[in-house]
């Protein structure tokens, strides 16, 4: 559970998938971008939609409907709920696109809107969107995938096609409120970080009141605990018995002061936001992968078993 490393690996959603294939980009990625745009742009007349779209200096061409939303706009740090599918313009015939990908089209895919998280074509066009519009991106290689061929779907520096729902752009609390709905968590402990905004507090939730010493700062502390993200189906760090000092700044704020509000035999959930644990940089394990995505908001499952 310390600051930068855990031994659980996770992917950032699409992040891992859609960016990674950017790193094999060549010189001839120009051109290839020049190739697809001409593409796009046959593909668009065939099918009669060159007077429904708009253009962006990168090359991303799209069409959003509905076009006057009045809902909420996404924003950078948020969550955002979406689902999509992926098709390729067929290079021998412009006026035919062959999907790739509809594992997502009914099934919600949940991402952290952060740069890089998705590649940039995509991640464009996300900030175009409003809850609730439907979204259809035609983008060039060059802020799509590259030569990759997404396992070998499509050719390499193919012009892409993302069919995009939106469902929801959530802020870190709106996140903590679902869980805690699911979760039927109720009556909690609001406990102060010290950090300003009412929103950085770490909530406790006691699901067993113990009837042990209370926990204050400076004493040594036992506990067991599991650490989740909302959406993740295995812990990212558990143990059976760890000890520290409390107070000392080894570990994450939201999980020191969370403790705190404790006493020995209590059972809890500590739920806190991403500015009470990893923040906007969130943490990586040695070789870059993120463990905990940036401004992730967490959750802890603890037991207080001693105190000296």
């Amino acid at each position: 559970m310390k600051s930068k490393q855990f031994s659980i690996l996770i992917a950032l959603l699409l992040g891992v998938g859609m960016t990674s294939c950017m790193k094999d980009l060549d010189n001839s990625s120009a051109v290839e971008a020049q190739r697809n745009d001409q593409e796009i742009r046959s593909y668009l007349t065939a099918n009669k939609l060159q007077d429904s779209v708009s253009s962006s200096l990168s090359g991303l061409y799209h069409i959003i409907t509905p076009a006057n939303s009045g809902a909420k706009q996404t924003k950078a740090g948020e969550e955002l709920e979406f689902t999509y599918v992926l098709s390729y313009i067929d290079p021998s015939n412009p006026s035919r696109a062959v999907v790739v990908d509809t594992a997502n089209r009914t099934k919600s895919i949940y991402i952290p809107f952060l740069s890089g998280v998705v590649i940039p074509g995509l991640e464009e066009g996300l900030v175009l969107m409003k809850e609730g519009q439907r979204g259809r991106f035609y983008m060039p290689s060059n802020i799509a995938f590259g030569n990759d061929t997404r396992n070998n779907k499509m050719p390499a520096y193919s012009a892409v096609i993302f069919d995009v729902q939106l469902k929801r752009s959530r802020t870190e609390m709106q996140q903590i409120d679902d869980f805690v709905r699911i979760n039927k968590l109720s009556n909690p402990i609001l406990v102060s970080s010290g950090i300003p905004a009412d929103t950085n507090k770490v909530r406790v939730y006691k699901t067993t009141q113990g009837t042990g010493e209370k926990i204050t700062a400076g004493k040594t502390v036992t506990v067991a605990y599991t650490a989740t993200l909302f959406r993740a189906t295995t812990s990212f760090s558990k143990s059976d018995s760890l000890t520290f000092k409390l107070g000392s700044g080894q570990y994450i704020t939201g999980f020191d002061k969370g403790v705190e509000a404790l006493t020995v035999g209590d059972k809890a959930w500590l739920v806190f936001p991403s500015a009470l644990g990893y923040g906007t940089q969130g943490s990586v394990n040695q070789s870059g992968t993120y463990v905990v995505p940036p401004s992730t908001p967490l959750a802890y499952e603890i037991t207080v078993k001693s105190v000296k």
